[in-house]
């Protein structure tokens, strides 16, 4: 394992099988998940973290090198806290513009990422999970807010009683914005060799990860077998029929397949 990397991180949008990932990782024992780090709340805190990090400080300009020196202590809390797992936590596209220092240009392109270049400088092992099917995934989002995508019951007693319609506007706001933000990052991690894309659903089976995506993710890992990085998730999915359950889903399909010939298409993962 000369060449592990010291951390892995997940990059993928909002329901896209992140919390079934980590949850997996943590059950393994090798490596435990710590979710969205830099959300609001628990469990990493990174709110209280940044409020601790500045206050003893005369200033705070938001500065690259204070900015870097920041992260850096974060990352160290968060290795401190798995030991003696490595930690792994997930980073949301909607996230992937936030912590940029005060001395960034607007329209700032993937190779001026100031979080991606962190990962990067850092070694981090990066995972891009990409969920194909844009309309399913736009559904899941949306019944996730409705009554919530992953859960360790009944499925029927999950989706009992929904039926929804989905604003085409927003559908179409919403996966426009996911293709832009995968080939920014694709475009971000170009020729960085700990960079691998697992797709959703394809990547789980059962109640754990896949034989293939496993081994992928532990080359990734510099380790030799997958034995023991994986373990089985608690999670499930509330809604794997989505038609059942969308009364327009024919029509957020046809809105996808749209965009994604607008923005070029999605070649397969990587």
């Amino acid at each position: 394992m000369a060449d592990a990397p010291p951390f892995l991180v997940t990059i993928a949008t909002q329901r896209s099988g992140t919390k079934f990932l980590g949850t997996a990782f943590s059950a393994g024992g090798l490596v435990r998940s710590l979710g969205e780090v830099l959300q609001p709340g628990a469990p990493a805190a990174f709110g209280r973290f940044f409020a601790d990090f500045v206050r003893p400080r005369d200033a705070f300009a938001f500065e690259a090198a204070e900015m870097t020196a920041c992260l850096d202590a974060f990352l160290a809390r968060l290795a401190a806290q798995v030991a003696p797992a490595r930690l792994h936590f997930d980073l949301m596209y909607n996230t992937l513009g936030a912590l940029a220092p005060i001395w960034t240009l607007p329209d700032a392109g993937p190779a001026a990422n100031f979080l991606l270049d962190w990962l990067k400088a850092r070694g981090a092992g990066v995972i891009h999970l990409l969920r194909p099917d844009l309309a399913e995934c736009h559904a899941s989002h949306v019944i996730a807010e409705t009554r919530g995508l992953y859960h360790s019951g009944s499925d029927g007693d999950a989706a009992r009683g929904m039926r929804l319609r989905l604003d085409p506007a927003a559908a179409t706001a919403r996966i426009r914005g996911v293709l832009r933000a995968r080939a920014f990052v694709r475009a971000a991690f170009s020729g960085y060799a700990r960079f691998v894309e697992i797709a959703y659903p394809d990547f789980v089976a059962g109640q754990t990860v896949a034989p293939e995506a496993a081994a992928r993710i532990a080359r990734l890992a510099g380790m030799v077998s997958p034995q023991g990085l994986f373990g089985p998730s608690p999670l499930r999915v509330t809604a794997p029929d989505k038609a059942a359950l969308v009364e327009n889903l024919d029509e957020i399909r046809a809105i996808a397949a749209r965009l994604e010939a607008e923005e070029g298409g999605l070649s397969p993962p990587r």
